[in-house]
């Protein structure tokens, strides 16, 4: 709890609401104008405000409602201020900062929202939101991340000082950074999120990111960023005693990815019971079911039949091995790290097993090339793009085909699989 003077002068309680307390739903603290610009007189009013506020909060139980509290402690405070020496309580504010959302009440509990609400407070609300929503871990770091960088960067206190130009400015900074196309897109657009949020929740007026764009160079050919495996990087890499001496688990999950497009934590989350049969033909679910396991999106939900290279090399028996042994997960892998990520070992000793095999960084395909890989593959073939969104779990982008089609037939699906060849010696693989 503290005295602050507002820019316009006026001096301010401020009191911080205990944790157990926002846990409950209430607010973050509650800012009280103590009527005058005088520190002398606001020291003595403070002392009383902070007794009544106090009073207040000691009388919450778990059956108090944050709504009904507020309208309450509206109450209090203005019977205090009307004890105030030649101050009438008409029309004075109390203001309340919801986790920093600023609103300004009076008597008549009519609501208008602060004209300044601190920037770093406005993140931390937005971070807060985007996690409720069920979004990965990953994307709320990344997000949080991001937009630090763009207040690091433009250090703005209040999120209506961002203007148009400061967008226009921090654009600019980004391309003199050296960073992909991509990844300063990823940048602009986790601002221009925040801001849009913040337009909804009226702590600014505009998104000043709305109109700023950034374009790719025409030389620069689309699909750079998306390295997929060639067929000499394939050979050197399953031919290699590095790859051939490694455990099984690591082998299945890389060929689930290179003949089933999986992204590396879906195939690294398998259960046993995720194999499963379908049309009469054997396929896999790709599901969130079960502890700690997630997809990327709605869209990730999907069934398809097994390629016919991995049920000739044995992929189904695997499977009834690890069934009658009443093992959950198909392979050893388990969630690692904050993010709960469970690739991340995986994708971790595939780094190391490149370095040994004398892939360089920075200038090879990686695990999730797998999947370009692929996609490609399935492009090159004249496969129908609807047919690879749904084999691989991207939303159909046609409205026809998205909104009123079903689901293609696990037959039809199982033809277009089992186009994907590699052509590449598998002798010692197995």
């Amino acid at each position: 709890m503290h005295l602050f003077r507002a820019p316009n002068c006026t001096y301010y309680t401020r009191i911080c609401y205990p944790k157990s307390l926002r846990d409950m739903g209430f607010p973050f603290d509650v800012k009280i104008s103590l009527l005058t610009k005088t520190r002398a007189i606001a020291k003595k009013r403070n002392l009383r405000v902070i007794l009544a506020v106090n009073q207040a909060m000691d009388s919450i139980t778990t059956e108090t409602v944050s709504g009904e509290f507020k309208s309450s402690l509206n109450k209090q405070i203005d019977a205090v201020r009307l004890s105030f020496s030649d101050v009438s309580a008409e029309g004075v504010p109390l203001r309340f900062a919801t986790k920093g959302k600023i609103e300004v009440r009076g008597p008549n509990l009519a609501v208008k929202q602060c004209e300044q609400v601190p920037l770093k407070l406005a993140l931390e609300m937005f971070i807060s939101s985007k996690s409720k929503e069920g979004v990965r871990t990953l994307t709320v770091q990344q997000l949080y991340q991001r937009i630090s960088h763009f207040i690091d960067a433009i250090k703005p206190d209040f999120t209506n000082e961002v203007t148009s130009a400061c967008a226009l400015g921090y654009r600019d900074l980004l391309l003199d950074e050296g960073r992909s196309h991509k990844t300063n897109k990823d940048y602009l657009a986790a601002s221009s999120q925040l801001f849009k949020w913040c337009c909804l929740m009226q702590f600014t007026d505009a998104n000043p990111f709305a109109l700023i764009t950034l374009k790719q160079h025409s030389l620069v050919e689309p699909n750079s960023a998306r390295t997929r495996w060639q067929k000499r990087d394939l050979q050197a890499l399953f031919s290699h005693e590095e790859f051939q001496k490694a455990e099984n688990d690591f082998k299945w999950a890389t060929l689930l990815m290179m003949f089933q497009g999986l992204r590396p934590s879906e195939a690294c989350q398998l259960r046993t019971a995720d194999v499963i049969k379908q049309e009469g033909l054997y396929c896999i679910k790709i599901n969130n079911g079960g502890e700690k396991r997630r997809v990327k999106n709605a869209s990730s939900l999907r069934i398809l039949p097994i390629h016919h290279f991995l049920l000739k090399h044995g992929f189904i028996e695997l499977v009834k091995e690890a069934s009658q042994a009443q093992r959950v997960q198909l392979f050893n892998y388990i969630p690692s790290n904050q993010n709960e990520d469970w690739s991340r070992q995986y994708c971790q000793y595939f780094g190391r097993m490149q370095n040994r095999i004398g892939m360089k960084p920075g200038a090879r395909p990686t695990p999730y090339s797998f999947r370009h890989t692929f996609v490609d593959e399935l492009k090159q073939h004249e496969v129908d793009e609807n047919i690879v969104a749904e084999l691989v779990g991207h939303k159909n982008q046609n409205i026809t085909f998205g909104r009123y089609g079903k689901k293609y037939k696990i037959s039809l699906l199982k033809k277009y699989v089992d186009i994907i060849s590699y052509d590449i010696d598998y002798t010692e693989l197995f």
